[in-house]
């Protein structure tokens, strides 16, 4: 009698296979919930990366339009901000090192280049073809 019971008790003990299956299940539903979640974060975290880039060569083209009174126009590009345009209204006074201080423009934080568009001289646009790296989109991040 005392071996029945002691062999009961050994297949009392564990989780059967529907229970672990259940279990796993639910993880992998928790998983992919906080996964999506994650990768929203991440493609927020870009947009506003791409938007902090934006501002920032903002105000390095106010520095250029203080020293030069115009806004590089859209042939020169936001180029004009590393090395002294050659083309179109070429600044006199150009620092050495540049505007913004690197040896290229930097790629949006989606690996596309900025557009960069100034007819005038006075008023400017910069553009990221955001997320889907496709111009003219929804998704694109411009400049105010």
């Amino acid at each position: 009698m005392k071996q029945k019971k002691q062999h009961k008790k050994r297949n009392n003990k564990g989780f059967t296979l529907v229970e672990i299956m259940i279990v796993l299940a639910l993880v992998v539903m928790l998983g992919s919930f906080a996964g999506v979640k994650l990768i929203d974060q991440f493609k927020r975290a870009k947009v506003d990366a791409t938007k902090v880039q934006i501002a920032s060569f903002k105000q390095v083209l106010d520095a250029y339009f203080l020293a030069h009174n115009t806004y590089p126009e859209t042939n020169q590009g936001l180029e004009a901000l590393i090395s002294k345009p050659t083309s179109g209204k070429v600044p006199e006074n150009y620092p050495d090192g540049g505007y913004l201080g690197k040896k290229a423009i930097p790629k949006d934080p989606f690996g596309s280049d900025y557009h960069y568009e100034c007819e005038d001289g006075q008023t400017y646009s910069i553009t990221s073809d955001g997320p889907d790296r496709k111009p003219g989109t929804a998704d694109d991040i411009k400049s105010d």
